[in-house]
């Protein structure tokens, strides 16, 4: 398991890699979300262990609200597809992460301000 990684919006910490997939948690502190980001090369799977997960994504160049996903909630994102997790709540969101596909890494993030 690696050390924490801090963001602004919490953290996250890669526990486990293979050739073509990462597992990561993802801790958002309350009233804090990730960037608005889609990636190339690389599809995920989100499991809400813990918290409310508020999920938006790209139309028109305008967040627009997807759902709330508590405990044991589950969310597929696709190549290419933009997306912003956010905790909306006054409880650490706690997310385990499964990336797989071509190349699991961080530079494969395009963000966008909205």
């Amino acid at each position: 398991m690696s050390e924490k990684t801090e963001r602004p919006w919490g953290y996250y910490r890669v526990l486990h890699e293979y050739s073509s997939a990462k597992v990561k948690e993802l801790v958002v502190d309350p009233g804090k979300k990730l960037s608005m980001q889609r990636h190339a090369w690389r599809e995920e799977f989100w499991f809400v262990a813990e918290g409310v997960a508020t999920l938006y994504t790209l139309d028109n160049n305008v967040a627009t609200f997807l759902g709330k996903f508590s405990q044991n909630g589950q969310i597929m994102i696709a190549k290419n597809e933009w997306h912003q997790l956010a905790n909306e709540t006054d409880i650490p969101l706690k997310v385990v992460e499964i990336q797989y596909g071509g190349m699991c890494i961080e530079g494969d993030i395009e963000r966008k301000d909205v």
